[in-house]
């Protein structure tokens, strides 16, 4: 007979209940790529569905919620170089401390809002509509047949 003790059937159960977890998230990116491939469609079609500008405010709206506080920094950079190191500290700090408020509060806005076309067409309530548009890119331009 074999002897198994309490301490054995533990590690069994804690590996398998690893072996679990790694399957599902595996099984949630699968997913995923397998959900995000209808996203490589044509640009133009996608440029004029309403689901489309859905999508795009609300992961806007989940850009601008993460990334609001990059405002501080962004700004503190900014006035530094237009003044003196300590007052483009002070004056971008404060500044960046409002604009990540409001970038933040737009994005929690978007997020709320994103299946209303609320403002007119999904647009974005502050400008620019990412923190850095440099890296998020601009959109591609419409081109009427």
């Amino acid at each position: 007979m074999v002897d198994i003790t309490h301490q054995e059937v533990e590690i069994k159960m804690l590996s398998l209940q690893l072996h679990f977890k790694v399957a599902v998230i595996i099984g949630a990116i699968f997913a995923l790529c397998l959900l995000s491939a209808p996203g490589f469609a044509d640009d133009l079609y996608r440029e004029k569905s309403d689901t489309s500008k859905m999508m795009t405010k609300l992961g806007r709206g989940f850009v601008n919620v993460f990334t609001g506080w990059i405002e501080i920094p962004k700004n503190i950079a900014k006035s530094w170089k237009e003044t003196d190191p300590f007052t483009g500290f002070v004056v971008g700090t404060i500044k960046g401390i409002g604009w990540g408020w409001a970038r933040t509060c737009t994005g929690f806005y978007d997020i709320t809002t994103f299946p209303f076309p609320v403002p007119e067409d999904y647009e974005s309530l502050i400008e620019p509509a990412y923190i850095l548009p440099s890296i998020w890119g601009e959109p591609l331009p419409y081109y009427a047949e």
